[in-house]
């Protein structure tokens, strides 16, 4: 038998010129999707990911086709030890006749309540970092004009309320996964305009 002759090994295995054949990458399916998901959400609450690093990776597991692609997701988390933080208190913020543009890495508390009085307010909650799973937003809007930016794997329930308040919602039509963290936005107040979008969506006009 020459060199380039098939031959078989002890496990049966087909050997072409002595080399055994390439192992096939597993497949993976909805559940295993949904678990690296929650593994995500979990590092996202733990202060590891922020919430647009979070819709990132969620996008490239809803896309995975193998297990090798879904571990490739969490390869810079696993094994590392984060001590717990400290349950930030609930936060209260007031913009009376003023602006207030949030971006960049800031801690999103459980429960933050924002009011507003005839202001300005951009929240961009890209670079957010929760520290619950669920995160109730209060937003008390008197005459003013409010825009709230989530990233679009991030769930948003909205609680509308208030009198002659304008909610203008432009949230992607996909629903994110049921284990994504949650951002609950409670509206109240008189008068005024909140807009609610995902980060892909066009900016209001002013």
């Amino acid at each position: 038998m020459t060199q380039d002759a098939a031959s078989t090994d002890d496990g049966g295995l087909q050997r072409v010129g002595g080399a055994a054949p390439p192992a096939v990458a597993q497949r993976a399916g909805d559940a295993d999707r949904e678990r690296a998901v929650a593994l995500l959400r979990d590092a996202t609450v733990q202060g590891r990911l922020t919430l647009e690093e979070f819709s990132e990776r969620v996008e490239r597991a809803l896309r995975a086709r193998t297990h090798d692609e879904l571990q490739e997701l969490g390869a810079d988390l696993a094994g590392v030890s984060v001590p717990a933080l400290a349950m930030a208190p609930a936060a209260s913020r007031w913009v009376v006749a003023s602006a207030l543009n949030r971006k960049g890495r800031w801690p999103l508390p459980p429960s933050y309540r924002l009011n507003v009085v005839c202001g300005t307010v951009v929240l961009d909650l890209g670079q957010a970092v929760v520290q619950a799973a669920e995160t109730a937003l209060h937003v008390r809007n008197y005459f003013g004009t409010v825009t709230i930016v989530v990233p679009d794997a991030v769930r948003v329930e909205i609680d509308d309320g208030g009198a002659f308040l304008t909610n203008e919602v432009a949230l992607p039509e996909r629903q994110p996964p049921d284990s994504a963290p949650l951002i609950r936005i409670r509206t109240s107040g008189m008068g005024g305009t909140n807009h609610i979008r995902a980060a892909q969506a066009p900016a209001p006009r002013p």
